[in-house]
């Protein structure tokens, strides 16, 4: 579906613009003076669809690249083959926000309304509470914010004000960091690689969601990136370095997330269910090509001599290896390889439509992408892979984000599943889906605004069915309400905090990876100094912070100034074998005695200005914050993903190596992570728990029993529980509380999104 071609319904008086195309061949040119003759076959507004003369290749470039004349020209004789999507003011009005928000909901209710169905009721504010917390910020409210809440009365704005402050918090920053890192597969850990590689694609991750950047800003500089892993503001290469030497299977998940399409058949031969042939999977492929195994070629030519020198001294020492191999992997991984734009197929390619082996160059499975630069050249193969695909002319790139956000708020979506679309696929409201994507095309991709409007819709707002929904259902579901769902594994564990601790959002785990420092030296250094590193580190220096002023790895290798060994005086050196010390040259007579002069050194401390740099390459965090442990953190900060045996992983969070692959599925080790586990020994059983702290402050039975409610409902008792809960505090006194507690954690209402 092309939402370029679709009206732009309840949004306002737009004006439809349509094109007729009167185009013969002539010369052009560039700001910088580059000519190129041909002919404009279609004009999309800021891009140009141009047939060159001499071949009749079709080219996309920025309007902006033609000189002014010529853009003069284009714009007085081509009408934009596009409809008129209006750009909205952000952030939204109130007025807009309410606007829009009944617009959805007109569409809704429509298509209730064809099959005979009526919305369901609107909920009461507790109820809205406890879901806007969970669906915007992951967790439950605590008993401070709700009657924070509550205190506020009927007012008719409370819900929509509530709605602004928690996408403006920090809670909201780590909840969808869990969305994008799911559907990115998002580690620390690179297989292949040593440490904790993958954390500077997690910090961009977490960049993206908490600055909130434009979606199809995010997603280019993923698949455009370039550059070291470790080098600062290069985090979005992880996208590549995550697949590395895959590059195949990262083709077919790029589109498969961001296209909502479908390839993996397609890699070994012709897709059986869809139209795209193994041909097609690898013209798509042929744009990354060239990525690999995410090794650098250029800006490592130290590493030769240091994994040589590394093979040949050192070949029985285990250790040297190990940390050889971590600084090796500091340096050399990255991506700089712009794409080829050509691939060859499989030497036992058995289709007639191509030979085995043949080189194929790069094509889209729709629409047309070959872009040129400033200069009217061909750009990098990935940079123009990158344009075409997160572009609104792309015919599904903006209905694939609209559909996940519709789903990740109301639990199920438009299309399902997310990511399997066929050209005769359909939604269950189609009009609606329509809608969608042209209030994301008008937000600029503002992927916020966007979620502020639905948010705000009364479909959000309406009670959920009293049973969950299956896909296998022969009737579609129609949004009387958002559908019943189990929290998330990431929405239990935040959820449990809120009853043990303060302020959660606020407490952090300290992550300031030294790597990002360690490159930068490293990257200075000669392949003789990084062995001078390696042979101290593995000796039991670990931090190498070298001062560049003084430091023994400071200057670069000049003639020696000693003709005899330091260490076995008397012996001619060898000029060959070297290290620079305190800024001198000295030369030893053989590779043992200049690795016992290395591991005689002391190695000095880390400098305050080096310190100081590596701590603000990380940024100032807010005031506030408290760091703690790990075991003590929301899910954001514990790991990605969560330790094996975590309660996260337990109740169904995703181990990062499939699209989404995580579950809900209710499990008996759940019951006893649950049961005797975390709220036993953490809440129960621990007098500073958040929830034994406000049960202590309550002065009666009855004050005792509500905040009980307050904390794990976020609701007062109604008449049945309430008579009930005092009956049991009478019969068993102050013992009663904690089993109160214990009871409503593990209830059906606390685990389930209402």
């Amino acid at each position: 579906m092309n939402h370029r071609s679709l009206s732009w319904k309840n949004i306002g008086s737009i004006l439809f613009i349509f094109i007729t195309f009167t185009s013969s061949a002539r010369d052009f040119s560039s700001v910088n003076g580059q000519k190129l003759s041909g002919e404009v076959v279609k004009y999309y507004g800021d891009y140009i669809l141009f047939k060159r003369s001499d071949d009749h290749q079709l080219f996309r470039f920025k309007m902006e690249i033609l000189c002014d004349k010529d853009q003069a020209f284009v714009k007085n004789n081509f009408a934009p083959d596009r409809e008129a999507v209006p750009t909205l003011t952000k952030p939204l009005s109130p007025r807009d926000v309410s606007k829009f928000a009944l617009g959805v909901d007109g569409l809704v209710e429509n298509q209730l309304r064809k099959y005979r169905q009526r919305p369901n009721k609107t909920i009461e504010d507790e109820a809205f509470l406890r879901r806007a917390y969970l669906k915007i910020v992951g967790r439950i409210p605590s008993l401070e914010e709700t009657h924070s809440f509550i205190k506020n009365g009927r007012r008719t704005t409370k819900r929509q004000e509530l709605v602004d402050q928690l996408l403006g918090s920090d809670g909201y920053a780590s909840n969808w960091y869990h969305f994008w890192a799911d559907i990115l597969r998002v580690k620390e850990r690179m297989q292949g690689a040593a440490g904790m590689s993958g954390k500077p694609y997690v910090a961009f991750i977490k960049d993206f969601v908490r600055s909130n950047k434009p979606y199809d800003q995010f997603v280019k500089e993923l698949l455009s990136s370039k550059g070291p892993v470790w080098e600062k503001g290069n985090g979005a290469v992880g996208y590549y370095f995550r697949d590395r030497g895959m590059p195949l299977d990262n083709m077919a998940n790029t589109v498969r997330i961001f296209l909502g399409t479908s390839l993996e058949c397609a890699q070994c031969h012709d897709h059986p269910f869809d139209r795209w042939s193994q041909k097609q999977f690898y013209e798509m492929a042929a744009f990354t090509h060239g990525v690999g195994d995410a090794r650098r070629k250029v800006g490592t030519e130290n590493l030769a001599t240091f994994n040589k020198l590394v093979r040949e001294e050192q070949k029985e020492d285990q250790k040297l290896r190990n940390v050889a191999r971590g600084i090796r992997d500091i340096i050399q991984f990255g991506v700089d390889d712009p794409g080829k734009g050509k691939i060859r197929l499989p030497k036992d390619y058995q289709y007639d439509n191509a030979k085995p082996n043949e080189e194929l160059e790069a094509r889209t499975i729709f629409g047309l992408a070959v872009e040129l630069d400033e200069n009217l050249k061909e750009i990098g193969s990935r940079e123009a892979y990158a344009n075409w695909l997160a572009s609104d002319a792309n015919p599904r790139f903006t209905t694939v984000i609209a559909n996940r956000l519709w789903k990740k708020v109301m639990g199920i979506g438009l299309i399902e599943p997310v990511d399997n679309m066929m050209d005769d696929t359909t939604a269950t409201n189609p009009e609606l889906l329509e809608y969608l994507d042209k209030l994301m095309v008008a937000l600029d991709y503002d992927i916020k605004e966007f979620l502020r409007v639905l948010y705000n819709t009364k479909t959000f707002n309406r009670a959920t069915p009293s049973e969950q929904f299956s896909l296998s259902s022969e009737t579609p579901y129609l949004y009387p309400g958002p559908i019943l769902e189990r929290m998330t594994a990431e929405q239990i564990w935040d959820s449990l905090l809120v009853l043990t601790f303060p302020e959660i959002d606020k407490r952090k785990v300290k992550d300031n990876p030294a790597e990002y420092g360690r490159f930068e030296r490293y990257s200075e250094m000669s392949g003789e100094e990084l062995l001078a590193e390696a042979i101290m580190m593995s000796a039991g220096g670990k931090n190498m912070m070298m001062n560049k002023e003084d430091g023994m790895m400071a200057a670069k290798a000049g003639p020696a100034e000693n003709v005899n060994c330091p260490i076995k005086p008397g012996r001619a050196v060898d000029p060959g074998i070297t290290v620079v010390s305190q800024g001198k040259t000295i030369a030893f007579c053989c590779n043992g005695c200049k690795n016992k002069f290395l591991a005689d050194q002391v190695v000095p401390k880390p400098t305050k200005s080096l310190k100081g740099t590596a701590d603000k390459s990380m940024g100032v965090m807010d005031k506030g914050v408290k760091y703690v442990n790990a075991r003590e953190a929301r899910a954001s900060e514990i790991g990605s993903p969560a330790p094996v045996g975590h309660l996260v992983r337990e109740f169904g969070g995703s181990d990062r190596e499939q699209i989404q692959n995580s579950h809900r599925d209710a499990s008996v080790t759940q019951v006893l992570s649950l049961l005797n586990g975390y709220v036993e020994k953490k809440i129960l059983k621990n007098k500073k728990s958040e929830i034994l702290l406000n049960l202590g402050k309550s002065e009666n039975m009855e004050d005792k029993i509500n905040t009980i409610f307050y904390t794990i409902f976020n609701r007062k008792p109604d008449a049945r529980e309430e008579r009930d809960s005092k009956d049991f505090v009478k019969k068993f006194g102050d013992d009663a509380y904690p089993d109160l507690i214990w009871t409503l954690v593990n209830s059906h209402e606390f685990i389930f999104v209402q």
